[in-house]
Order: structure tokens, then sequence, then C-alpha cells
């Protein structure tokens, strides 16, 4: 259980059911992710840290699995890091959790419902003068699957086993790294 300060001190899309906490920020045995409270920076927002560097700018992505394959999305080329591949997903919204997001985020841009799974982990770069944290998560499709997105020009489903033959955005590299090394979609018992 986590400890008790860790609950007032933490922000509202922080859900502690099921985690067991280490220490005063989020840290959890269960799904093994964590974050700490100056790693919380929004779309909207220019905040400040201590340091006064702008926040990082938190964004998620869906690992959407089907079977044996991932859907993998390309960026379009009126988008940054045009033709780039990547996992579709996008920035975290003030009030959102990560999930909530991710599932608003694939809504909007894909025109589907998913299921969010386990976190995978996290990949780094940079978004303007801000650094980007994107955390990836296993999702599977509720229904019909994308055929179309309006931040990518192609959609495709590749084997898990074939995500290295592709140029991946830096941020999603890490992610394909580990589902190479052998990480399994992970989704919560029903």
């Amino acid at each position: 259980m986590p400890l008790a300060e860790a609950y007032g001190s933490s922000p509202e899309w922080v859900h502690w059911a099921g985690c067991v906490g280490l220490g005063p920020d989020r840290e959890c045995l269960g799904c093994e992710h964590s974050w700490w409270a100056a790693d919380v920076g929004f779309a909207e927002t220019d905040e400040d840290d201590e340091d006064g560097e702008a926040a990082p700018l938190r964004v998620v992505g869906a690992v959407i699995v089907d079977g044996d394959r991932v859907l993998t999305a390309r960026r379009a080329p009126d988008r940054s890091a045009a033709g780039l591949w990547e996992f579709p997903g996008g920035k975290i919204e003030p009030g959102e959790s990560p999930q909530q997001a991710l599932a608003r985020e694939l809504r909007e841009e894909l025109d589907v419902e998913i299921e969010v799974g386990w976190l995978i982990g996290r990949g780094e770069g940079e978004a303007g003068e801000r650094e980007l944290h994107l955390d990836c998560y296993w999702a599977r499709v509720r229904g019909a699957a994308p055929t179309t997105s309006t931040d990518h020009d192609l959609l495709e489903w590749v084997p898990l086993t074939d995500l290295s033959g592709r140029d991946w955005a830096g941020p999603d590299v890490p992610i394909v790294e580990t589902i190479l090394a052998g990480a399994a979609p992970r989704f919560r018992a029903l």
C-alpha cells in the first residue's frame, strides 16, 4: 500500500488501485511503472520546474495488438517527424490519466474504442524546447480495426517480430526494443 502522504501529493490522474507504493511518489510493483511529481508536464502549459526549465511534455502511445500483429503508423508529410513510424497516441491533457488520454486520442485520431493494457515503457525525446516523455501501453481495439488516421498517411499491421525494419521516431525506439526483447502483451484479467 502507498504511503499515506502519497495520496495527498498525487495528481488527480493517478489511480492507486492495485499499486504498491514504495515511496512518496508512485512506484508500482504490479505494473512496474513509476512517476515523480516533477515529471508531470501537460500540453497547454509552459510550466517551469524548480530549475526554471519547462516541465516535460507528457504523451502516450498505444501498441495496438491483434494476435501476433501490431498496428504501426507513419507520420503524414504535413506533420512534425514526417515519414517516421510511431505508435499512435497523443498528449495528456490536464485532469486526464495516461489511460484516459490514450483512449481519447485514439478515438479522435483513429475513430476506435480501445482497451488499455499494461505499461510497456518510456521513450524520451524533444518537442521544441521541451523534453518529451512518451509512455506506451499495450492496447486492443474494441470493434472494427482502424483504417484511417488524422495524423498519419499510412497504417500497417506488422508481426511483432518485424518491427525493426522501420525508421522509427526517436521516442518510440526504446519501446520497439522492449517488444523485440520479448515483452508480451498484458491486459487486466476479466
